[in-house]
């Protein structure tokens, strides 16, 4: 695909000039201020099997599959990986009771707007779908066209398949796609799908995310990225 940058004419800003059909966001870091949570969530499990997770060792490993998560830690600590199921089922027990869910700034109103322009939504997250459902405001969550969650797709980020999928569900091409990550693991899956990628710079320093074709300060700024349909 042919990529053309044009300065904005109000505010001086660069204006993505790409004719994308369909904008497919990652959910944790990205939609859904939920990082901090989910490794004190980690955290707590996992140390009651004499693991010790660091939150930068979790926040450069997030999109990666939950269970597969799991294995990769329990592996790594000389663990049975064969109770990686069982950790996940704690953990998610422990967001959703300890959770203190909140959206980022301009979440709602850039949704919002990108679907009023014509573009089609889609979350691709590695959460299970029962925790997304669970802690995403369901009026928001309505506004997207597909979800695809950890436990719907057999190969998990930094494969390609979760947003290869989204990209069918959808009916467009891999490069008809604007992805935005927050996470290496997660850009990379993008990239390994043909796909454009805006990375946030939410939870990770910009350092960590020089494979995505673009970066932001936060999630507001996308509306200075994409222009209407």
């Amino acid at each position: 695909m042919e990529e053309t940058f044009l300065s904005g004419l109000e505010r001086g800003k660069t204006v993505l000039m790409n004719k994308f059909k369909g904008i497919l966001f990652d959910f944790d870091g990205v939609i859904g201020r939920t990082m901090e949570d989910n490794y004190t969530a980690w955290k707590n499990v996992l140390s009651q099997f004499g693991i010790e997770l660091t939150k930068d060792e979790y926040f450069l490993l997030e999109g990666v599959n939950t269970i597969e998560l799991a294995k990769l830690l329990l592996s790594k600590n000389g663990k049975d990986t064969n109770r990686a199921a069982e950790i996940v089922k704690a953990k998610e027990e422990y967001y959703l009771k300890n959770n203190n869910f909140s959206l980022y700034e301009g979440v709602e109103e850039t949704i919002h707007t990108l679907k009023g322009n014509g573009y089609l939504l889609a979350i691709v997250s590695a959460a299970n779908f029962s925790r997304l459902s669970n802690t995403l405001y369901p009026a928001l969550l309505k506004e997207f066209n597909t979800v695809i969650t950890g436990d719907k797709i057999d190969r998990g980020k930094p494969f390609p398949d979760p947003y290869l999928t989204a990209a069918k569900e959808l009916g467009i091409e891999p490069s008809e796609c604007l992805v935005v990550e927050n996470a290496p693991i997660g850009i990379e899956a993008a990239k390994n799908a043909g796909m454009y990628c805006i990375a946030i710079t939410s939870t990770l320093d910009k350092k960590y995310l020089s494979k995505a074709d673009k970066i932001i300060g936060n999630f507001s700024m996308l509306l200075d990225e994409i222009e209407p349909q």
